[in-house]
């Protein structure tokens, strides 16, 4: 593992709705056209809260034909690959079309969430990319990483990397179908972080690997084409219990101390992400933050020094912060605790992914009756006839039999009586071997699609029985191939309603005596997923209040989790106090008694209201002054295909006045062109294209901007060659004697070190000659620009030079080479 780098230690832990696939491209389409043909593309996706659903989306398969990414010159085609392209997202990949389908599907429904929780969209991403590699095995990948000039694949105990010089993350498919989806939600936001401002690596560890751990700690339903994201609390890949055993392994570390620490924690990092965004008035200190940090753009070295005086900076009373982290911590209780399984969820539905045909697979499900942090916080399963949950007493399980499987095997439920003592210890911090096979329950299984079995583990008092299932309920398995298995726990007995559906719903019943003291000590909530030699799936109904479920309306974005409409105006009322606080006394008070009126939607309405008021209240006091975060306009230069452009972003609802003159100036300074703009943009994304001759060196925009009443002046200043982190470029002259001077410019990186060398070796076309080589040592520092030079005297056997540069980027070992062709 690579220290402060962008390793992805992962722990080596489909669908109804068709897409609209666009023809097939040419192979021989210009990048040009394809970043033109980027706005034709549709993802159409509604988000609540941290779910998406996909209604709509366009994929086009473009074969060889690069596609223009973030990556652009740093990526390539390789043997047996072919590119697929979304609205935000191209893939390459050796998959069948239905995986390739899947993930861009993924990515395009977590796309409005990376966005959410970094404030920003990359620059360009009307017309550009994010690149992905999705290969069919850990050799594949490798494959590919050397032919985009890597030395090496992906780290030996990573399921993926998102790679600093090229921005793109390589990724493979593991055995576990959760983890294959889990794999490329979170590298892909790695690539979302690095496409923001060209690396990654201005945030700490508990930032990127906390963020994408987090986004990609999902829930997905390919029936309803439905994905959630930053679950908390969830079976498969379960960081909850990753986090607690980490937590109290390192004893209890703070905030402070886990940022300070490069080390890689995952479930810490989980942890401080879900704190910080478990509150309105936390995750609005959190997105200021972020800001805050990306704008300070350290370098690798500084990074976590930065962060940690950022946090301490930006957070009111950061001792309240550590403190409230503290109790946060260790009141997590997690739902689910897999005690044996290799369990699979789709949606609210778990199977195996094995046919293990003599071990039985459990997952405990124990939602706690108070906590502070989510319980099973993803969409509750959708109401079914054959289900009945009506009150605490009640449990139920919708089995779905897999056709083949339904002659063998054993599937069911158990309701959970008591938990060894050694047991309740282990589930507290993680630390240590489960005694599984000690704890008490009642379970009640449906044994090779036959009879149901009831039986007790550890249980003295109650005796094995079993019931047959009726022609009746075989006969409609056998057509529809479910079964709903409905438990109703009385005082001295259960009583269990078995239904299932052919034309009409049948219905079997029986009663099943229970001991006195077992009957007291049964919870409906407190159950065990069990299964054994079938891929069968289980939906488990439990009486649990506060489920969530999604409104019906198509809503459009409300990514953040107490849907609150006008999440923007707050942030920017947010700012505009954290900005201007020595004029806006209290301003944070005000704002800390707004935000607390937010998770409940009953008091929506008033606080648009107030925040209305609020923000009228600023306008007056701050005038001026206010502008830019009053508004939510940004103005800066970006690259589409090396020319520079106007990017403007105007969040609000008022539209925006722009007069600005534009000047280009030559590498003296003087001015060789000019361009006006005035236009008047409404809200929204507003790309404005800058025209200037090939030999500008420099663009000088100053800019009046009018929003409301309000006035903003400015000076924007970029040079028109973009930086592109680390590249070689190759300049080659030759003298009157017929001597050859060869210049080579290295640029880069972002952030960190590189080192290595630079070799050139020169050779002929008719005769083979001795080798004829030079090396240079090479060092250099971010975003610096140095030359090297390499000279070769006259010669009539020499035509083709090669110059190689080996080098180490922050950790990542690249080669890039250049040929020059010397004869005419």
């Amino acid at each position: 593992m690579k220290n402060l780098s962008l390793t992805l230690i992962t722990l080596l832990l489909i669908a109804c709705q068709p897409h609209k696939e666009v023809s097939p491209a040419s192979n021989a389409a210009p990048a040009s056209t394809l970043a033109k043909q980027a706005t034709s593309l549709k993802a159409d996706i509604t988000v609540q809260g941290y779910t998406s659903t996909l209604q709509n989306i366009d994929i086009q398969f473009l074969g060889k034909t690069i596609p223009y990414t973030y990556s652009d010159g740093k990526i390539g085609n390789s043997r047996g690959y072919d590119w697929w392209v979304s609205k935000h997202f191209a893939l390459k990949s050796d998959l069948p079309k239905e995986k390739v389908t899947l993930y861009l599907e993924l990515l395009e429904m977590a796309y409005p969430h990376y966005v959410a929780l970094f404030g920003m969209e990359p620059p360009n991403i009307e017309r550009q990319r994010i690149a992905v590699v999705y290969g069919s095995s850990r050799a594949r990948v490798r494959e590919a990483m050397l032919d985009d000039g890597f030395l090496r694949g992906v780290h030996k105990t990573a399921g993926g990397e998102t790679m600093f010089y090229n921005r793109a993350g390589y990724n493979f498919p593991s055995h576990r179908e959760h983890h294959q989806r889990y794999i490329v939600i979170h590298e892909t936001m790695h690539a979302f972080h690095m496409a923001l401002n060209g690396h990654s690596t201005w945030a700490p560890n508990w930032i990127t690997e906390g963020l994408a751990d987090s986004v990609a700690h999902h829930v997905y339903d390919p029936k309803q084409k439905q994905l959630t994201v930053m679950v908390f609390d969830r079976a498969p890949m379960n960081y909850i219990e990753t986090g607690l055993k980490q937590y109290y392994s390192a004893n209890k570390p703070t905030i402070e101390q886990i940022n300070d620490d490069p080390a890689l924690k995952r479930g810490l990092n989980f942890f401080i992400i879900h704190y910080l965004l478990s509150s309105p008035e936390r995750a609005q200190y959190f997105a200021y933050f972020v800001q805050q940090l990306r704008l300070a753009n350290p370098h690798s070295d500084a990074t976590l020094s930065t962060a940690n005086s950022l946090l301490k900076h930006t957070f009111k009373d950061w001792q309240a912060i550590e403190q409230g982290f503290a109790d946060f911590v260790q009141n997590i209780k997690p739902s689910f605790h897999i005690v044996s399984g290799p369990w699979e969820q789709n949606g609210n539905a778990y199977w195996l992914r094995n046919t293990d045909s003599s071990e039985r697979a459990r997952l405990d499900i124990n939602p706690a009756n108070t906590a502070t942090h989510p319980i099973m916080d993803f969409p509750a399963p959708a109401q079914h006839p054959l289900i009945n949950v009506t009150d605490q007493n009640h449990v139920a399980a919708l089995i779905e039999f897999e056709p083949s499987h339904i002659h063998r095997g054993e599937i069911g439920i158990a309701l959970q009586k008591e938990r060894s003592k050694h047991n309740q210890q282990y589930r507290t911090t993680f630390i240590g071997e489960e005694h599984a096979n000690e704890d008490q329950f009642l379970a009640l299984n449906v044994i090779d699609g036959e009879h149901i079995l009831i039986t007790a583990s550890n249980i003295d008092e109650f005796a094995t029985l079993q019931i047959a299932l009726t022609p009746q309920i075989k006969h409609a398995i056998a057509k529809s191939g479910v079964l709903g298995l409905n438990i109703a726990i009385e005082q001295s007995m259960l009583k269990v309603s078995v239904k299932a559906e052919n034309s009409k719903i049948v219905e079997q019943s029986f009663l099943v005596p229970l001991p006195t003291s077992l009957a007291a000590n049964l919870d409906a909530k407190n159950i065990s997923l069990l299964s054994k030699n079938n891929n069968h799936a289980i939906t488990p109904y439990l009486f649990v209040e506060n489920s969530i479920e999604l409104s019906p309306s198509n809503a459009t974005q409300l990514t953040n989790p107490w849907l609150f409409e006008n999440d923007s105006l707050l942030s920017r009322a947010f700012q505009t106090c954290q900005q201007h606080r020595s004029q806006l006394v209290n301003c944070d008070t005000e704002l800390s008694d707004l935000l607390a009126k937010i998770p409940s939607r009953d008091h929506h309405s008033r606080v648009e209201t107030e925040l209305n008021f609020i923000m009228e209240n600023y306008m007056k006091r701050l005038s001026n002054n206010g502008f830019k975060t009053l508004s939510g306009v940004n103005t800066h230069i970006y690259f589409n295909e090396q020319q520079a452009f106007l990017r403007v972003v105007n969040p609000s609802n008022s539209a925006l006045s722009i007069s600005a003159q534009v000047s280009f100036t030559n590498n003296d300074a003087e001015i060789i062109s000019t361009q006006q703009i005035d236009q008047e943009l409404p809200a929204g994304i507003h790309n404005l294209d800058l025209t200037y001759p090939k030999d500008a060196d420099a663009i000088v925009i100053e800019q009046h901007l009018q929003w409301q009443s309000l006035h903003y002046r400015a000076t924007l200043q970029q040079s028109t060659v973009p930086f592109n982190g680390v590249t070689l470029n190759i300049t080659h002259t030759q003298s009157d004697t017929g001597s050859w001077l060869f210049n080579a410019t290295l640029s880069g990186p972002y952030s960190g070190k590189t080192s290595g060398n630079l070799i050139l070796s020169a050779s002929s076309f008719t005769q083979a000659t001795a080798v004829n080589s030079q090396q240079q040592t090479v060092k250099i520092a971010p975003y610096e620009h140095k030359n090297y030079r390499f000279g070769l005297a006259p010669s009539n056997t020499l035509d083709l030079v090669t110059i190689t540069a080996l080098l180490d980027v922050d950790g990542e070992e690249i080669k890039l080479v250049k040929h020059i062709n010397l004869t005419p």
